[in-house]
């Protein structure tokens, strides 16, 4: 994939792995837009990159992708790049039931169903273009899931089957899909309020974004990162021995 020429939106671009990939592809020339459902937050990000827009939307909401879709089709009718980032990591405690609360289904509503809505909405504006790139964001953690987050792992299990189907589905197509299977990196993801930070070995965010644009270059379609290089094989050779390494029994 060329890196630069083209028009981008990212969806939770003004944190995390979606401001470092913002950034990354606005430093190479690119339009870049960034949606995410805080407008202060996406705003004071936009704000360090001149030319960078912002677009407030909820990938969780039906209307709001609707309407995303009106404003980016009339502004940037040449959209011909679309990062499904935007996503969110729980903690649920399935042995303690009583703890389980209304968000219980929140991160199947942003992680799958948001990358879901968001490829079947844009998908008419990005089959127009001579060449275009639909790019989700997974996670290691679809190989091999860690036991303590048990919906974030199963959703982005799903966006990595779901991105090979896609794949087969749209190979006469004009769009490619991509899929960026990122380790544990520095951000706020997972982050909980009366939650302790999980301590795992976390990939630094620059390396993170140096390593990503490598393998988007390199034109692959499936790109593990740092680690998640790792996890993939074993879980194909060995799947006991990486649910072992990732959930060690304790007790």
């Amino acid at each position: 994939m060329k890196l630069t020429g083209h028009t981008v939106l990212i969806t939770g671009g003004g944190t995390g792995l979606g401001s470092g990939l913002a950034a990354a592809f606005h430093e190479r020339g690119n339009k870049v837009i960034v949606t995410g459902r805080r407008e202060k937050v996406i705003r004071d990000f936009a704000d360090k990159y001149p030319g960078m827009e912002t677009i407030v939307s909820d990938v969780a909401q039906e209307g709001d992708v609707q309407s995303l879709f009106q404003q980016i089709s009339e502004r940037h009718p040449q959209l011909d790049v679309l990062v499904n980032n935007a996503g969110i990591m729980q903690w649920p405690d399935f042995t303690k039931p009583e703890t389980l609360n209304d968000g219980l289904f929140d991160e199947i509503e942003i992680n799958l169903k948001g990358v879901i809505r968001m490829t079947a909405v844009f998908l008419p504006l990005l089959t127009r273009q001579n060449e275009a790139a639909l790019i989700n964001i997974s996670s290691g953690l679809a190989y091999m899931p860690l036991a303590i987050s048990p919906i974030y792992c199963s959703t982005k299990a799903a966006v990595h089957s779901f991105s090979m189907a896609l794949r087969h589905q749209l190979r006469k197509s004009s769009v490619r899909v991509l899929e960026v299977a990122p380790p544990g990196v520095e951000s706020d993801l997972g982050k909980t309020d009366g939650v302790a930070d999980r301590d795992f070995p976390r990939m630094k965010l620059d390396d993170f974004v140096k390593e990503t644009m490598r393998a988007l270059e390199s034109g692959k379609p499936e790109m593990p990162i740092g680690q998640s290089k790792m996890l993939r094989f074993i879980s194909r050779f060995a799947p006991s021995l990486a649910f072992g390494i990732l959930n060690p029994a304790k007790g």
